[in-house]
């Protein structure tokens, strides 16, 4: 009888184990975790830029948002840096930009530590400076470990500065460095690093 209840009672844990991960939340760990967007200047110069300042969540029903700290630029030099966040972002007035993206979380939490998923066709939300735009893209998901997961984008997303109202902002800063061009198409690539919340 004993060795009946034993049994009965692991089964229970097994059971309820991939049941208390789905039900938990998921948060970003910022050190973990990086976004990063190129820029072509001049029709040929291209340039790597990130934001470090990044907080996210997943929720137990697969609402998953990431803010970006807009104000955090990194493009090694600073006058841009102050020039990106002033006519292109307008921090002052908007000082984040989000990711939404519904992800189906039992796929995730059913992965076991060091495999990997793909995602097709995840929609997801992107909102500058008070405008939004739809991005339909594929994500790999990898479980780093029974409390961790990572997602990046299968392909480079582009996204492009005019689907968001950006493009006088990006005008400004062709002529204050008085290049010839400034691509508004923009390639961006991230690695979002998150922890289940116990």
């Amino acid at each position: 009888m004993l060795k009946h209840t034993i049994n009965f009672l692991f089964s229970v844990a097994l059971v309820a184990f991939p049941l208390k991960a789905m039900a938990s939340d998921w948060q970003l760990d910022n050190d973990s975790s990086r976004l990063s967007f190129g820029s072509i200047k001049k029709t040929s110069v291209g340039e790597s830029h990130y934001f470090p300042n990044l907080k996210g969540r997943v929720s137990a029903e697969g609402k998953a948002q990431v803010e970006i700290e807009l104000s955090s630029v990194q493009t090694g030099i600073d006058i841009r840096d102050d020039r990106l966040k002033e006519h292109v972002f307008n921090v002052t007035s908007w000082p984040q930009a989000t990711v939404s993206i519904d992800v189906d979380i039992a796929s995730l939490t059913a992965l076991k530590p060091g495999e990997m998923t793909t995602l097709e066709d995840v929609d997801t939300k992107v909102s500058i400076a008070g405008n939004s735009s739809d991005v339909t893209s594929s994500i790999v998901v990898t479980r780093l470990s029974p409390t961790r997961i990572m997602v990046q984008p299968d392909f480079v997303v582009m996204l492009d500065a005019e689907e968001f109202n950006l493009e006088s902002g990006v005008e400004i800063l062709r002529e204050l460095a008085e290049l010839s061009s400034v691509s508004t198409v923009v390639p961006v690539n991230y690695r979002f690093v998150f922890d289940r919340i116990e």
